[in-house]
């Protein structure tokens, strides 16, 4: 059994007080040194996810006897917003394919990342960012990302272990979430017995916005294969600044899951 830590992330780019919450994220991302991590919402403009990996690097490498580079792999969201959003794949692994898939919905994407783990042994990856919009017409628009993205996923990974993260913007009861359930298992899910309590209303999104429901809200996730064991999962980059309890890496929560594959 080959064990990997994977994760996710949505970045919100380098907007609300990015100089300022960037050391706290670099910090929470040399303790965790994850195998592979998918990142949503990356500035391409500011060229942020290569600006992350260079200073994970520079800090990661001279830690411990693992001193695997770690390399980010991007997917620039379509049409108006290709210059300035994309979906990436950062990893210490060694990667053999990468690859795209366009919804042609809206300004959102999907990618995939294989990986040989040696010994024959291969595993994908997959990265993605559903439509935002709380409401009917954005939850069919949802839907219908889902409708094509299962049947890519399963065209790629047939008899390949796989995860699936990202920031899905749809809530655990919710069809989207359904209709992946499924087919897959969430990692913390898997773990847990349950979705964790939240994942969007960090303290730096709720001081932007002024105040927080009263209950958590559930959008991110990871979805792992039915040959895929997932050892342990937990909400990430959940620590705030020591100096400032209204800074957090992100608005959104990260999620963490150890896997176990072969």
């Amino acid at each position: 059994m080959k064990t990997l830590t994977v994760a996710t992330l949505n970045l919100r780019g380098t907007q609300v007080r990015w100089h300022e919450r960037a050391p706290l994220l670099m910090d929470q991302l040399a303790q965790l040194r994850p195998d592979v991590i998918g990142f949503q919402e990356v500035d391409v403009l500011l060229d942020q996810g290569n600006w992350i990996c260079e200073r994970l690097n520079h800090r990661a490498l001279g830690r411990g006897p693992d001193r695997r580079e770690y390399r980010i792999h991007h997917m620039s969201n379509p049409r108006e917003r290709v210059s300035l959003e994309a979906l990436a794949i950062m990893t210490r692994l060694e990667p053999v394919e990468h690859e795209g898939f366009d919804y042609l919905i809206r300004n959102r994407v999907a990618h995939r990342v294989r990986f040989d783990l040696g010994d024959g042994a291969r595993f994908d990856f997959y990265n993605t960012h559903l439509h935002h919009e709380q409401d009917p017409a954005g939850n069919a628009i949802r839907e219908e990302q889902v409708r094509r993205l299962l049947p890519w996923i399963a065209r790629h990974s047939r008899g390949v272990p796989y995860a699936v993260g990202g920031d899905f913007n749809a809530f655990p009861m919710t069809s989207p979430v359904k209709m992946i359930k499924k087919r897959l298992r969430s990692a913390h899910e898997a773990a847990h017995g349950d979705e964790p309590d939240d994942t969007i209303w960090t303290p730096l999104r709720t001081a932007e916005v002024g105040w927080r429901p009263s209950i958590g809200m559930v959008v991110d996730y990871i979805f792992v294969s039915a040959d895929v064991q997932v050892v342990e999962a937990c909400r990430g980059f959940d620590r705030t600044h020591p100096d400032d309890p209204t800074l957090s890496a992100s608005d959104h929560y990260g999620l963490v899951a150890t896997l176990a594959i072969g």
